[in-house]
């Protein structure tokens, strides 16, 4: 991401050793590394997450392209849609129930 060499981190550090002092430098260096690793860290959740959405994105389309006519949620058994219409295939099975009970 950023191309530093040693005679950049070097420069970096005098100019911290003067404008700060040489008290205060390792605790503002400190401080410094623990934001760094906190936003990599954040940084690295962000991706992870991304590319989670993108495989079940993926995952989804080629269970609809293969699975003749199933999607994610008849696997999960999760209902997202409330309103979806019934199959054709429960409707025929409550028509036979009740057939059978009149004969």
């Amino acid at each position: 991401m950023f191309d530093i060499g040693a005679t950049e981190l070097l420069l970096v550090a005098i100019i911290g050793l003067v404008v700060v002092g040489p008290e205060r430098l390792p605790r503002l260096a400190r401080t410094i590394g623990m934001w760094v690793k906190r936003a990599r860290g954040q940084m690295s959740s962000i991706q992870k997450e991304i590319n989670r959405e993108l495989e079940l994105e993926d995952l989804k389309r080629q269970l609809e392209q293969k699975g003749g006519g199933l999607t994610l949620e008849d696997l999960t058994g999760e209902d997202n849609n409330a309103s979806k219409p019934q199959p054709s295939s429960n409707i025929n099975q409550k028509q036979d129930n009740e057939r059978s009970k009149s004969e």
